[in-house]
């Protein structure tokens, strides 16, 4: 076979240079992977230096080695790989020691020369169902004159002579990985009576309660951390009445109410359960809900009470929220143990206090001028036998039994004139609620508790 030196490269007769290829490659953006240097030589290969670099911001080069290779085939003995932050070279000698057998890599195309090994430094992660994100993916470049001192290129030697071969570069890959969609929810709803919802007066006290939804895994436990407005008070007794908690047991249960809007980490609220925390160890769970008619079981309640300090006709916010730490000094996040396995991502729901104006009056002013006195008297009379109107029914009502007739009028003026008992709360000097219940009508005057 003839050959003729071009260029200070070795070209043979038929034709065919001498090749360096970098397999493409793909992996899980989660993890790692191989990218096998190839080559092409119309001659026994007697050592090669391969230099190729990479994009650090995607990948990290954690190795390069001839495992599997035909240079390991050939029983290389100088082997010399280096790693750098934006790249690597390998340097290989076959026949390098005593007593110089001549060893080589036959001639042939697809030799696999080495294995320069990476690992993606940004995992790229979706749920099952979403919308795929985009692939990152690093260019692998062979490059000459940038690695090792002195400055390397790529070359293999033949028949003792230099070849620069043809350099065919590619790319490493990191794939989106998909995680399985979560299907558990965890939500919570406040309540005050059954009309009004999530509105609230100030002094109010309702339910905070909490509920989840979990169609084909079975909880084993959960931490819930949430954030409340420092205008809220939150209730440290746990109520577990009618809840699937309640039916099946629990062993463990934590509370922690950080009300203090001082601390510089706002109003905090930690609850843990662990339904199996105590011998024997039997198991047990909370059920799947896909065959329920809500979707949905109830965990258990807490009481919430609206301060007086609440702005009126805003939402008084109750979130979800990871990172806190409570009344101790551990920093909490939300999660589900689902086969003793902490599961942290899945659909949270949140809720809220609207608090809305309370009508106040003061027991007894029937005519709504801010006073009592013989005029609220003659006016009480009047609304019953004559056709005066009145503002608030309760304000009237001055003995507070819930029925407006002439004994208001007379308690009214016993009061005034004869010693008489005051009228009961709010009473006759101070505007407030109606702490009691009756089936008058509602006040309709302009003097709230939101001022």
């Amino acid at each position: 076979m003839c050959m003729t030196v071009i260029s200070g490269s070795l070209v043979f007769g038929n034709g065919d240079p001498s090749t360096f290829t970098a397999e493409s490659t793909s992996v899980a953006s989660t993890g790692g992977g191989t990218v096998r240097i190839m080559m092409d030589s119309p001659s026994d290969v007697q050592g090669f230096v391969v230099s190729m670099s990479h994009d650090p911001m995607m990948i990290t080069l954690t190795g390069i080695d001839i495992s599997g290779t035909d240079t390991e085939t050939a029983n290389a003995e100088f082997v010399v790989p280096t790693v750098y932050s934006n790249g690597g070279t390998l340097g290989v000698v076959l026949d390098f020691n005593a007593p110089y057998d001549g060893q080589v890599i036959p001639q042939g195309t697809g030799i696999h020369g080495a294995n320069y090994n990476y690992s993606c430094n940004n995992p790229v992660l979706y749920f099952e169902g979403d919308p795929v994100p985009p692939s990152e993916t690093s260019d692998l470049t062979f490059v000459d004159n940038l690695f090792g001192n002195p400055l390397l290129e790529n070359v293999s030697v033949s028949a003792g002579m230099s070849v620069w071969p043809s350099l065919f570069d590619g790319t490493f890959t990191c794939e989106p990985v998909a995680i399985p969609s979560e299907d558990t929810v965890l939500s919570m709803e406040t309540e005050f009576d059954g009309s009004q919802g999530n509105y609230a007066y100030h002094g109010q006290t309702g339910s905070l309660c909490f509920y989840y939804a979990d169609q084909d895994d079975n909880i084993q436990g959960m931490t819930m951390t949430v954030c409340t407005d420092c205008d809220l008070t939150i209730g440290s007794e746990w109520d577990w009445a009618g809840s699937i908690v309640e039916e099946i047991g629990v062993e463990y249960l934590a509370v922690q109410v950080d009300d203090s809007d001082t601390d510089g980490d706002g109003c905090e609220l930690v609850i843990a359960i662990l339904l199996d925390a105590l011998p024997p160890f039997e198991g047990q769970t909370l059920p799947q809900t896909a065959d329920l008619n809500e979707g949905r079981l109830l965990i258990g309640c807490l009481s919430v009470t609206v301060d007086d300090t609440a702005e009126c006709d805003t939402d008084q916010e109750i979130n979800w929220c990871n990172n806190i730490n409570g009344t101790g000094s551990v920093n909490l996040y939300n999660n589900v143990v689902i086969d003793f396995q902490s599961i942290q991502i899945y659909e949270r729901i949140d809720t809220s206090v609207f608090v809305v104006p309370e009508e106040v009056f003061q027991r007894g002013d029937c005519n709504s001028d801010n006073q009592v006195d013989l005029a609220d008297a003659a006016s009480i009379l009047a609304n019953q036998f004559g056709s005066y109107d009145i503002e608030c029914a309760d304000a009237c009502d001055a003995n507070d039994d819930g029925l407006l007739n002439m004994a208001d009028s007379v308690y009214l003026l016993n009061y005034l004139f004869k010693f008489g008992n005051v009228p009961p709360a709010p009473g006759p000097d101070d505007d407030g609620a109606d702490p009691t219940s009756d089936t008058l009508p509602v006040c309709d005057s302009d003097d709230t508790n939101c001022g």
